[in-house]
């Protein structure tokens, strides 16, 4: 408990993922504002953050925490087989998106709609920085949840589709969203990309999705890349925002590595970190 809330003191976690952390790691609401105050920094503005999620955000805290209970959120290989495993991935955000829509997209919201704006305006600036998003492009979000960055980067291109292994998120997403132009929601079997076109897509994005590819074991992970690379127009990519919840960065970086010699890829980014609020970890494998 307190090795991510000493990451947040020392500036390198966001005090949202710090919390956030605390609770994935079974921390009960009031023992994370116990574990606050023991870190007791007044001088501190990461302190301070802490302090001030800790009390403004107490119910939606306890909503989480309640929806870390019965959706059953687990980051380790379940033993299954593939298939079961995608199955009970689908289960598991059935049950989430029903408790606590935004904190079951992202922990480190903490069911707060701001921080999740804030966060999904992060990575869309991530993108536009790369070149990645524009007018005339056409983009496949991978594990689009409730469709918050679907909807962020509809107005900015020609087409959005978000796939999700989840009815209930895609249902979530069509509530939301499904009025906006440009902008389509389905579900996806989890098993790959069947179905959609041969370079159809200017971008293939998986924002925190595809660690559950990696988590369900198989070669799901490696099928969902070679489809890419057919989806993908020439000069296309297929950024991977989170590859896998190891906690193995150098493992991460091995395997973007050997996929990318193995379908083609040119990787263009290999785990940095380029986000404030998310701890999230951007992979980049362009199509030649």
């Amino acid at each position: 408990m307190s090795d991510s809330l000493a990451l947040c003191l020392e500036g390198r976690l966001s005090p949202e993922v710090a919390l956030a952390r605390l609770l994935l790691g079974g921390a009960s609401p009031e023992q994370a504002a116990r574990a606050v105050e023991a870190r007791r920094d007044p001088g501190n503005a990461r302190w301070q953050r802490l302090e001030a999620l800790v009390l403004s955000r107490r119910e939606a805290l306890e909503d989480m925490a309640a929806m870390l209970r019965e959706a059953g959120v687990d980051h380790e290989a379940s033993g299954a087989s593939p298939d079961a495993a995608v199955a009970g991935i689908a289960a598991l955000f059935d049950r989430a998106v029903a408790r606590a829509p935004e904190a079951s997209v992202a922990a480190y919201s903490l069911g707060d709609p701001a921080i999740l704006s804030a966060a999904t305006g992060e990575i869309v600036e991530w993108l536009r920085a790369r070149g990645l998003v524009g007018p005339g492009r056409d983009v496949l979000d991978l594990g689009c949840g409730i469709g918050r960055v679907s909807a962020a980067l509809a107005p900015l291109c020609r087409s959005v589709l978000g796939l999700d292994v989840s009815p209930a998120m895609v249902a979530e997403a069509e509530r939301r969203h499904g009025a906006l132009p440009g902008l389509r929601f389905a579900t996806t079997p989890g098993t790959g990309l069947d179905g959609l076109p041969d370079e159809g897509f200017d971008l293939v994005l998986a924002v925190d999705s595809f660690p559950y590819l990696v988590q369900a074991g198989g070669d799901l992970a490696e099928r969902h890349l070679r489809d890419a690379a057919r989806i993908l127009r020439p000069g296309g990519a297929f950024a991977i925002l989170n590859l896998s919840y190891r906690g193995d960065p150098a493992l991460d970086r091995a395997d973007a590595v050997r996929w990318a010699a193995a379908g083609g890829w040119r990787l263009e980014v290999a785990g940095e970190a380029p986000f404030a609020l998310w701890d999230g970890a951007a992979f980049l494998l362009r199509r030649p």
